[in-house]
């Protein structure tokens, strides 16, 4: 490391611990890895796949996912940044973590945490302060895999590799690297070498790492050397390309960076699974692309303009990546001398060529708007709008080809629109200006992604939350799901409960009265929804008719005489949805019938299996058992005993003859013949008989 790159970091360091000389933007960026050790959980019951590289990282996580879902393999899936939402990251078969779960387990990580510094505080006398965003969220993430059971991980670093949160991973079945480029320089260093140094140190020793070949010869020369240091060795992509036989890009025409980010993933997974099938048709027909990378998008008016139509979002933030969507535009939507409308925000930093990135897009005859996203909590600063549309007159023929009105997206991209006329628009920038986007009305995306339904656990928070307050409306709705799903299981439905053992559902019967009453229910309930709505309405106009002028007061008096009619028949309309909802279910609703105890949520705990004893362990012989040895006794102490014992027998048998006498005495008193017999013989014998 150069002096000046150690006295950067020393600068650094001292920023990050005095608060007060941080600037407004200050991104809580913290590498290293003693902080998230502490938090993330001491047993990982996956196995990790972790992907580093500057471009093209989060396509690999995807690919893999989408092998893994072909499969029939369970997986979770780590990304960064994630958006619209913090839990979107995080995927498990294909689909988002239930945001409750999510919070609960951020909130885990926290109150480990705080344990932690609170420790920490009163040993050393200092603030080791929080866990930075990423930190959190890292470490949530190891958790839910955990909890959800997955048997691997697939895990996208987020900066560099060596002093990375996602490190913290302790099993690797395989790490992969894609395509490394000068990106982020302030943390990683200035050169390329340097950066590829601190990206190697996501290898472990004997767990081996898929690079992608095309990478700078210097660069590889580095990776190289850093696994054979630490005892793995790489493998370069170009050993993988006989799996291209099942590729026919004549048809998914990819770009060349995309056949390698595909290269890097399939060599992970025939790595992991050897014996598994790998085609590339299938699996580019599940379109496994990532939001926000090449991704058209329907746009809805107004937010397109005046016309609807369909726009071209893609993420690139560094050189490689605008290299990489120029050549795409200018081979596949520019055509002949038709202008291409862009739009672009960047983060700002001091390392970025903005006026090359700039240059590589566009040319004279092309649209240009230069925007900023909106900063969240943890997001770098926008760079400024007027910096890139100064730059962009230099290169455009006309003013009016530069966008000069507000600098958000939500004003440009009507403004876009409606300038390209037939042209394409192409949207492209940081990750946090996609995000941005996707979450304006109007925005129709091809890759929406499912979100995990609230299973056990929301259940049962939701019913201890609802007992101690009322639920906002989406926790009301995730409450109604969470009850469904556990109602709805294959444990207590029969209509599912064949499903588990690979068989079919059964198909639902109801009758042809209870189908006729469910009609009558839901038309009720709508005519009372709507009877509701206008009495509120006319309550409204009602009291704005008392503010009012004179002429307003007549159609308002005329509408009041009507409302007690409209509450008589709402209330019509209940009364005939609650008899139908009673015929129904056979009872009246009981309110609390819906929250579920722990024993009903959980059921009781299952017995403790016995210890399995292997197969193949040696029998124990039993061992033979030694008699005792009665303790020896002395002579004196023999004769002592002896004299004892004969005193002690005689002793007995006295008690013995008296007890005999006593018995003969009580049998003669008890008979009196016999005992007059006893008598005469006494009388008769004679002096001389014995």
């Amino acid at each position: 490391m150069s002096s000046s790159q150690e006295l950067q970091f020393v600068l650094s360091r001292i920023n990050r611990v005095l608060v007060g000389k941080r600037k407004p933007g200050y991104r809580d960026i913290r590498l290293g890895l003693d902080r998230i050790n502490r938090v993330v959980p001491d047993n990982q019951e996956w196995k990790g796949i972790h992907v580093a590289g500057t471009n093209g990282k989060g396509s690999i996580c995807a690919f893999l996912a989408g092998m893994f879902k072909l499969a029939g393999l369970g997986y979770g899936s780590f990304t960064s940044p994630a958006f619209p939402e913090r839990h979107n990251g995080v995927t498990i078969n294909g689909l988002y973590v239930n945001p409750r779960m999510y919070e609960m387990e951020m909130k885990h990580v926290e109150e480990k945490w705080n344990r932690i510094a609170t420790g920490w505080k009163y040993k050393h006398g200092e603030d080791p302060q929080g866990l930075s965003p990423f930190e959190a969220e890292t470490a949530t993430a190891f958790r839910v895999f955990n909890k959800m059971h997955v048997p691997y991980g697939i895990v996208e670093v987020g900066m560099g590799g060596a002093t990375d949160a996602t490190n913290a991973m302790k099993q690797k079945a395989v790490t992969v690297i894609s395509k490394i480029g000068l990106d982020h320089q302030e943390y990683l260093g200035n050169t390329i070498e340097n950066i590829a140094k601190v990206k190697a140190g996501i290898m472990q020793k004997g767990v081996p790492c898929i690079v992608d070949h095309t990478n700078l010869p210097s660069v590889i020369h580095v990776l190289r050397q850093h696994a054979r240091e630490i005892g793995t060795d790489i493998i370069l992509t170009w050993k993988g390309e006989p799996l291209l036989l099942t590729l026919d890009n004549a048809k998914w025409k990819l770009e060349s960076y995309q056949v390698q980010n595909l290269l890097c993933a399939a060599m992970a997974f025939r790595h992991v699974f050897p014996l598994q099938e790998i085609d590339f048709d299938k699996l580019l027909a599940t379109d496994p692309f990532l939001p926000g990378r090449l991704e058209t998008v329907h746009v809805e008016a107004p937010t397109s303009g005046v016309e609807p139509r369909n726009i071209l979002v893609d993420g690139a933030h560094n050189m490689l990546g605008i290299e990489a969507l120029a050549k795409h535009v200018n081979s596949r939507l520019r055509q002949g001398n038709q202008p291409v409308t862009w739009v672009m925000g960047m983060s700002a930093s001091k390392e970025k060529p903005f006026f090359k990135m700039i240059e590589k897009i566009l040319q004279p005859h092309d649209n240009f708007a230069m925007v900023e996203f909106t900063q969240g909590p943890n997001d770098p600063q926008p760079a400024p709008a007027t910096y890139g549309a100064e730059h962009a007159h230099k290169i455009v023929k006309t003013p009016e080809q530069v966008y000069d009105g507000e600098p958000d997206i939500a004003s440009a991209l009507p403004w876009a629109c409606n300038k390209a006329g037939t042209g394409p628009v192409v949207v492209t920038g940081s990750l946090y200006l996609i995000r941005q986007l996707f979450g304006l009305s109007g925005i129709r995306r091809p890759r929406e992604v499912g979100t995990r339904r609230p299973g056990r656990a929301q259940l049962y928070r939701y019913s201890q939350i609802a007992r101690e307050r009322n639920l906002s409306s989406e926790e009301a709705r995730e409450f109604k799901q969470a009850r469904r799903h556990h109602y709805l299981s294959p444990k207590r439905s029969h209509v599912f409960a064949d499903v588990a053992k690979g068989g079919s559902i059964k198909p639902l019967r109801v009758s042809a009265k209870t189908r006729k009453l469910q009609s009558k229910a839901a038309f009720h309930k709508k005519q009372a929804e709507g009877y509701r709505n206008s009495i509120a309405a006319i309550e409204k106009d009602m009291q704005r008719g008392t503010t009012g002028t004179a002429d307003s007061e007549k159609p308002v008096e005329n509408i009041a005489a009507r409302l007690e009619d409209l509450k008589t028949q709402a209330a019509t309309h209940r009364a005939e949805y609650d008899d139908a909802l009673l015929k129904i279910r056979g009872r009246r609703a009981i309110p609390h019938i819906k929250y579920k105890t722990h024993r009903q949520v959980f059921g009781y705990p299952k017995p403790p299996k016995a210890p399995t004893k292997s197969p193949f362990a040696p029998t124990e012989e039993p061992k033979p058992t030694k008699s005792k040895r009665k303790p020896s006794v002395a002579w004196k102490d023999k004769a002592r005993n002896f004299s004892e014992e004969v005193a002690a027998a005689e002793r007995q048998r006295s008690i013995e003859m008296r007890e005999a006498e006593n018995r003969e005495k009580e049998r003669q008193s008890s008979d009196p013949f016999q005992s007059k017999l006893a008598a005469n013989r006494k009388q008769t014998r004679g002096p001389g008989d014995s």
